[in-house]
């Protein structure tokens, strides 16, 4: 008997890769999307789509109800919102009313897919791992600190209840599919500009594929209550435009950002405390970090395959102009 596995999110960047690897599987899929999402990222795809709000229970249990697994991979991600409310509703709330319906109905196993956000990062020579606690200055960030809680709701539940939780923590994605699109903004503005401003950190830079073949290995693999961060090569910026610029043949011109933008600020921040100039200041700290990560730990147990850079910024700028996103 074919196992059916639901996916939440199913027609983002990450979800929609899931629901491939998962067909190539031979599993049965549910994706599950919002009321009037946008499915192209589904299209032809050989998998049953219901739509439901994930802060609605009644919407939650009939999808659970059918499946054997759950893969939740939806999640607000919008940077811009000072509202921590408005993510704990969308990130925390529909994980616990998720993880109440899983244990309801015996799911074999829950895979919340989380951000390398919730860890602490570390440099190309250190890299971080999940043995590092999370950052309190991304307390300022709605998103990464309602992942966080999040992802600590799932593993307390694993850890005290025994609820067959496991944890994967994507770093930053590149490749085909990306809709929005999300992460492939930073893709599109390196390519669409010959003037780039470059923050002097740097970020994990991995293949999508790559992410969603571990976290689809996480049905399987690993071990409940714990945490495998998906990371790939680790660049920092001019290093990455670098590349792109070399691989669409376009010359560009980097402009360093100033390190004193951060600095200015924080001295905003304590002159006029408001959420929004806080947001911002959080969003450069995080530009000017070695925001490097390990996968050695999911490589060695979701047997997570390497990313070729150069291969995944080729497949993403060529899915990015046959979609058109590249045209003046």
């Amino acid at each position: 008997m074919t196992d059916t596995v639901l996916v939440t999110g199913a027609n983002g960047f990450l979800g929609n890769h899931i629901v491939r690897i998962l067909l190539q599987r031979k599993y049965r899929v549910i994706a599950m999307v919002r009321p009037g999402s946008d499915i192209r990222g589904l299209k032809g795809m050989d998998c049953t789509i219901r739509r439901g709000e994930l802060h609605n229970p009644g919407d939650i249990r009939p999808p659970v109800m059918e499946s054997d697994y759950v893969i939740h991979c939806a999640s607000m991600t919008s940077p811009n919102s000072t509202d921590l409310n408005l993510y704990k509703k969308a990130n925390l709330a529909s994980t616990e009313l998720l993880v109440k319906a899983c244990r309801e109905h015996n799911i074999r196993r829950f895979v919340l897919v989380s951000t390398a956000n919730c860890f602490t990062n570390g440099t190309l020579d250190k890299p971080g791992n999940e043995n590092s606690g999370f950052m309190p200055w991304l307390r300022y960030s709605g998103y990464a600190y309602s992942k966080h809680l999040a992802q600590e709701y799932v593993l307390q539940k694993s850890r005290e209840e025994n609820f067959p939780g496991i944890v994967v923590a994507p770093t930053f994605l590149v490749g085909p599919y990306d809709m929005k699109p999300s992460s492939g903004a930073l893709l599109l503005y390196a390519v669409k500009n010959r003037i780039l401003f470059c923050p002097k950190g740097g970020k994990s830079f991995v293949d999508v594929r790559a992410v969603a073949i571990a976290t689809a290995n996480a049905l399987t693999m690993g071990r409940t209550g714990e945490c495998y961060l998906l990371s790939g090569v680790n660049l920092d910026y001019r290093t990455y435009f670098r590349k792109t610029g070399q691989i669409t043949g376009r010359r560009k011109r980097m402009i360093p950002l100033p390190g004193q933008l951060e600095n200015l600020f924080g001295i905003a921040c304590r002159i006029f405390p408001h959420q929004r100039i806080r947001l911002l200041k959080t969003h450069m700290r995080m530009l000017s970090l070695d925001n490097y990560f390990s996968n050695a730990k999911a490589k060695e147990e979701l047997h997570m395959p390497d990313t070729d850079i150069d291969e995944a910024i080729k497949n993403s700028v060529s899915w990015f102009a046959g979609e058109g996103y590249l045209k003046k």
